[in-house]
Formats: C-alpha cells, structure tokens, sequence
C-alpha cells in the first residue's frame, strides 16, 4: 500500500526551460529555433521518463509510456513549464523519481558534450543514494550509456536557439535551476570528433584582439596554462574566445583595458578541447 503511494505522488513530474538573453530577454524567441528545441527536449524528458519508470530504454516515440506536456507560463524572460505525465510505473526509482530524471537529463548532457568531470554524479546516485550494487548500477550505466548516445541529435537540437535567439537555455526542477545549456556546449556538440568541455577554472591570458561589439576575443595563454609556446611562424598560439561577463558591456572594462596596454589578466573561463588542445574560452568573470 505503501509503495502504491509512491509511485502515484510521482506520476506527475514538472520541469521548466528557460530561454534566457538575446530576444529572450524582451520575452520573445524566434518560433523556428524554439520550435526546434522543444522537439528536441521533448524526446530528451519523455525518453528519459520512460527510463526512469520502467528501466527501459525505448527508442519509438511510440513505445514510451510517459508523455511531456506544456503547460501555460507567466511571463519571465521566455520559459517553457512543462510536465511529464507517467501512464504507469514500476517504481524503478520508488521515491526519488525527481532526482533520478535530473540526474540522467544531466548525464545524457554531459556526455555528448564531453564533460567527464559531471559525469560521476549519476553513479553516486545509483550507488550511494539508492544503494544499488556494484552489478546493478553497471547494467543500468550501460543502458544510459546507449540512452545518452542515441539521443545526441536531440540534444543538438534542444540547443539550436543559443547563439542566435538566446544565449542560454537553464533547465529547472522543483524550483531550481539544475543545468545551463550555453554556448560551449553548443560548440562542443558542433563537431562529431573527440571534443570535451573542462569546467570553469583561472586562466592567466594575453588579449591580443578584441571585438567590442560581439565580445569576442584573441587569447593567449602565459603562466603554467602554456601547452605551447609559439605557433609553426614563432608567435605565440592564440585561442578565439566568448566574453559573456556582463561587464564587459561597459566601456572601458578590464578586457579593453588589457587589450590596449598589453597586460596579462586572470580570467574565469570554460575550455573546449580538441584533440587535447585548448581551442576555444568562454570568458564569465575576472579572478
């Protein structure tokens, strides 16, 4: 009786997309890029749904048993609330439905972007807080494995509106905010090749270009983050960079600043990886 329980407070799971900046900002978005992103995620949630509620992963819209629906929104920037509707459970995650759906969706994120260092959460949860075996919690990584890589070119989508009708996408559950989709993870889902996001961490950098207006840059790193010193014609390897610090809309700012007197700076910043080359810097603060 008590599991019944359960299981009914969990067949209704809400969720919310939040579309931030750019056009976002004026709470409007360009109705094919949200269109294509809200394909995307609906397959992402409803997938994932069906995963957490049966531990099964179906790849037929159709087999689903759990369905993703809109609901009306109050006026913000431009957000999408959402719920998913479970036409039953096997009480796979008895009890903890929520925390399973935002750790997969995190997983399923952060493994077609690359960032291995996010992915080590969702084990926790098998193993720590639901106390799964070691065997257990294996078979289950490696059904969400398959998960994760066959819903890739959803997540391609879900993404599409960054960049160019918003500039970031937060998802959140229970009221708070849990994953933010921006513009490296876009960039890192761009290439079908080994690429991987690192998490944000202080760089010491030279800015040798600077677009004030599209706040983007030319950096080069100095100091201990050097991989290498100088390019095939001597002068130092330089890395294309996204400024998204607020500051710098205000003139002067410190990037501007550095970037005319030639100075080092510590910056706050997102790597993207290629063949274990830095080869572009998403820029949020200074340190």
């Amino acid at each position: 009786m008590q599991a019944d329980a359960f299981i009914a407070e969990d067949l209704n799971l809400p969720f919310e997309i939040r579309y931030e900046g750019l056009d976002a900002a004026h709470h409007r978005i360009d109705m094919a890029a949200l269109a294509e992103s809200l394909d995307g995620f609906s397959r992402i949630y409803a997938v994932i749904g069906h995963f957490i509620s049966t531990g099964q992963y179906a790849k037929q819209m159709q087999a689903l048993n759990v369905k993703a629906y809109a609901q009306e929104s109050e006026a913000k920037c431009f957000n999408i609330s959402a719920v998913l509707d479970f036409a039953s459970s096997a009480g796979l995650f008895q009890g903890m439905m929520g925390a399973a759906l935002t750790a997969i969706v995190a997983y399923v994120i952060h493994r077609n972007s690359g960032n291995r260092e996010e992915m080590k959460h969702l084990r926790e949860l098998l193993e720590q807080q639901l106390g799964y075996s070691k065997q257990v919690t294996e078979r289950m990584m490696d059904t969400i494995d398959r998960l994760s890589d066959g819903l890739r070119p959803s997540v391609k989508k879900a993404v599409s509106p960054v960049g160019n009708t918003c500039s970031r996408i937060d998802l959140y559950a229970e009221g708070s905010k849990h994953q933010t989709m921006d513009q490296s993870l876009k960039d890192s889902l761009a290439d079908d090749g080994e690429s991987q996001i690192l998490s944000e961490k202080v760089y010491t950098v030279e800015i040798s270009e600077m677009d004030r207006i599209k706040k983007t840059c030319k950096v080069h790193l100095v100091g201990p983050d050097t991989e290498e010193a100088t390019e095939d014609d001597g002068t130092p390897r330089r890395i294309n960079a996204d400024i998204t610090d607020p500051a710098a809309l205000i003139e002067p700012n410190v990037y501007m600043e550095a970037w005319f007197k030639s100075t080092k700076i510590k910056v706050k910043a997102k790597a993207l990886l290629r063949n274990g080359l830095i080869v572009k810097m998403y820029i949020s603060d200074t340190a």
